[in-house]
């Protein structure tokens, strides 16, 4: 028997699933690169690139929200799926994360996990061009 969390997420991946598969959404990728340790002995910094693929909603900021700081004009609002395509969890993305969403690449500056009951079943995401 699924919890009541379970459901919670469920219904946001079905809500944001590409149009595709049924959902609101859109397919996106994000990116997140990392970089590793300096090892003298090659003189080189190792950098991995993982790419995560999953869907979302692209959505603007009210007017009144903007104050071109903190939020600036431009920026958007992705609500991301709790689930990547092939149904495993998406991990939360990070700040100077890369998404890919239509044919657009921005970069992550601030999340809000949708947390219920203290569990994350979904985000939103701040993401600038």
């Amino acid at each position: 028997m699924s919890d009541i969390y379970d459901e919670a997420k469920a219904l946001a991946a079905e809500m944001l699933a590409p149009r595709s598969r049924g959902g609101n959404g859109l397919e996106l990728s994000l990116i997140r690169v990392t970089t590793g340790e300096y090892d003298p002995d090659t003189g080189t910094t190792p950098v991995t690139t993982v790419q995560y693929d999953g869907s979302g909603f692209r959505d603007t900021y009210k007017q009144s929200d903007i104050d071109g700081s903190r939020i600036k004009q431009g920026d958007v609002k992705i609500l991301v799926s709790p689930v990547l395509l092939n149904t495993a969890d998406m991990p939360q993305p990070i700040s100077q994360d890369k998404i890919l969403f239509d044919g657009d690449t921005y970069t992550v500056q601030n999340v809000d996990p949708w947390d219920y009951a203290g569990l994350a079943v979904g985000f939103s995401v701040q993401a600038r061009k």
